[in-house]
């Protein structure tokens, strides 16, 4: 039995390697599909697809908008009034009695994760201000949607590898599997001084594949896993040319956290 639990991991560990080293195809289609635009930004149907430059579903910006032209950065607090309507899995979850706490607590974590970001890496250039002053960008992000992983079966799913077979090895395949929580935002860039959009984009992520998933045993492990994916690349994105592309995150990773 325990050779035959241990085959059945090493299968499903072969398998997540396997797409680990695979082509962008395999990483695209594991990725999170677009959602709908949510009404926070306006002329939202101007922003199209373009992975030469940004990792986002859909981007806008302005021909004449160059982030060198800016030397500091202000984010703003993090709007959550334009959450889409949850599907029917999500209002299903026993998390979502808290939703409206949740939503406060992550748009915190996400303000204070995106300044930090700008704070500590070694290559930006903007200084991150409280007050906006005639050099700053204006980062305005909003959280459209905010799923819950099914954290309690995230972690059915660790505990059941353990369990004598052959119970253990169908409940956590099915667990494993399961469906994971998910978060979408837009998101603008406004020049401080004139108040003028520069910029706008929209992007939605789903927890990325693990061997073994400790992410879902928690209610947001994903969500977080995602904004601090999203924050690295709005550095990147402030701090290079408009020709250097910045690459999406991976959908799947060999780190159990």
């Amino acid at each position: 039995m325990r050779w035959h639990r241990f085959a059945v991991i090493g299968f499903h560990g072969a398998l997540v390697a396997g797409l680990a080293t695979g082509c962008a195809t395999t990483n695209k289609v594991l990725k999170a599909k677009p959602a709908e635009n949510s009404g926070f930004l306006e002329n939202a149907d101007q922003m199209k697809e373009n992975r030469a430059r940004a990792p986002f579903h859909s981007m806008w910006a302005d021909p004449a908008y160059s982030a060198s032209d800016y030397g500091s950065i202000q984010v703003a607090p993090v709007n959550t009034d334009y959450v889409a309507a949850q599907s029917t899995w999500a209002r299903t979850n026993v998390r979502q009695f808290r939703i409206k706490d949740d939503l406060k607590m992550i748009a915190t974590e996400f303000h204070e994760t995106v300044e930090k970001k700008f704070k500590e890496a070694k290559d930006n250039r903007f200084a991150v201000v409280e007050a906006p002053r005639g050099d700053t960008l204006i980062l305005e992000l909003a959280i459209t949607q905010l799923v819950p992983n099914k954290a309690f079966l995230g972690a059915i799913g660790l505990a059941s590898w353990a369990a004598p077979a052959p119970v253990g090895v169908p409940v956590g395949m099915l667990a494993t599997f399961a469906d994971d929580g998910w978060m979408a935002i837009e998101g603008r860039v406004r020049d401080a001084k004139t108040g003028k959009v520069m910029a706008m984009f929209a992007d939605r992520e789903a927890a990325k594949t693990r061997v073994v998933d400790v992410e879902a045993i928690t209610w947001y492990g994903q969500a977080r896993e995602s904004m601090n994916d999203w924050a690295d690349q709005f550095v990147l994105l402030a701090n290079t040319p408009k020709d250097v592309t910045v690459e999406d995150s991976s959908a799947f990773t060999l780190l159990p956290w």
